[in-house]
């Protein structure tokens, strides 16, 4: 039998892959991409009102314009075009790029957007430069989405099983806990996809899911605080539930990691070691000659058990470590015979899983179960009842107005 140990880390914990040079910070990433924009005789710039606009913008939102930014920089370079202020006849050729290299309209949208922050955030847009609201822009952008369609590809959901709707096919949360085994990254993974379905979290919500947020009940349930989310920058916070089931879960985790505070959900190293037979001392005249270490060898060595040592990070999870928790433990629930599904579709289905998939799967079942589209959007924080619909699009036919009455009299 292996022996199992356990190790807290300090500092940052977990080795990570080393990185050339300094990480640069997005603020002043945004910041030296604006200036290679601008051309030299752009005029002052407010630093006040500069400030202000990037200090109300969200760390994604700033990422996205910094990668939209560097992407434009390069199509300008390459064409001897002006970056800032734009033409819109460049901005129509720029969007043809695009298109041409595959881009979706959300994408290319995206990026049209990000270059009109771009002219707000240099003040250009206050000096009457608005390219991208130009007609012959919003008309290439139109055009796009008429033969490209408009329709977004969501991620795959990852829904509750057939214990809450019959019809589900494919990976299910079920399946995927099934799955998770008794060790400690087991515990973390289960613990992981059990909250995340229960409260619809979005991944930047759940990596930041801290000991302090949770408020367990007497029930066995509890309240779950998210401080802020993607629909709440102003961070007033909202709350989710967590069922007793998903405590019993958590529970386990935190216990067997010894997590007290802090970060919930963070790296675990597994480090397999196998079991080492013993090795007899050897008589001095046995031993050949110029062999190195062999004082060793007249000592022999003992037997080694085997062992498996578990080391639990400080910093909480990124997005490409749940992604690939969910993909992970996909692909053994289909190993364990827990998910019923052509060999040959296997992985394409496990590639489809994201970060996204909880809450998309809840989402659904929570449509299944005849809940509308405003009570969705409430209980998830979704903008509004338009985007739960969209997720919802296919499972709400099931419990519309033409369904329900139809099935009464068509039955």
């Amino acid at each position: 039998m292996s022996e199992i140990v356990v190790h807290r880390t300090d500092g940052e914990g977990l080795p990570v892959r080393a990185r050339r040079g300094l990480v640069e910070p997005i603020d002043a990433r945004v910041t030296r991409l604006l200036a290679l924009a601008l051309p030299a005789d752009a005029g002052p710039l407010s630093e006040i009102g500069f400030t202000a606009q990037l200090g109300a913008m969200a760390a994604a939102s700033k990422a996205a314009l910094a990668a939209d930014l560097t992407c434009y920089l390069a199509w300008c370079d390459d064409n001897r075009a002006t970056p800032l202020p734009a033409d819109p006849e460049d901005l129509v050729r720029y969007i043809t790029m695009l298109e041409t290299r595959g881009a979706k309209p959300a994408t290319v949208a995206r990026r049209v957007a990000s270059l009109a922050t771009a002219h707000s955030l240099s003040g250009l847009q206050e000096r009457g430069h608005a390219p991208t609201s130009h007609v012959m822009v919003r008309a290439a952008l139109k055009g796009l989405r008429r033969r490209r369609g408009a329709v977004q590809r969501q991620a795959a959901p990852l829904r509750f099983g057939a214990s809450l709707d019959p019809h589900t096919k494919g990976f299910t949360l079920t399946a995927l806990l099934g799955a998770c085994g008794g060790d400690l990254q087991g515990l973390r993974d289960a613990a992981l996809l059990s909250l995340g379905y229960d409260a619809g979290l979005r991944v930047s919500e759940l990596v930041a899911v801290t000991v302090a947020h949770i408020d367990p009940h007497s029930d066995g349930s509890a309240l779950l605080f998210i401080p802020s989310s993607k629909t709440d920058q102003e961070g007033q916070g909202a709350w989710g539930w967590l069922s007793a089931d998903t405590m019993r879960r958590v529970g386990a985790w935190l216990v067997a990691s010894a997590i007290t505070e802090g970060p919930v959900f963070r790296r675990v190293g597994v480090d397999r070691r196998r079991l080492r037979a013993a090795v007899p001392p050897m008589a001095y005249e046995a031993i050949p000659g110029h062999t190195r270490h062999w004082q060793e060898k007249l000592k022999g060595k003992k037997a080694e058990p085997a062992r498996t040592v578990y080391t639990v990070g400080t910093a909480p999870l990124s997005r490409q470590g749940v992604n690939g928790i969910y993909r992970r433990m996909a692909l053994s629930a289909f190993d364990q015979g827990l998910v019923e599904m052509p060999i040959a579709k296997v992985e394409e289905a496990a590639r489809a899983l994201s970060s996204h998939s909880l809450r998309v799967g809840l989402t659904q079942d929570l449509f299944a179960a005849g809940e509308d589209g405003v009570g969705i959007a409430q209980a998830l924080r979704w903008s509004s009842p338009s985007t739960a619909l969209r997720y919802g699009r296919k499972l709400a036919a099931r419990s519309n107005v033409a369904a329900r009455v139809l099935s009464r009299i068509r039955s």
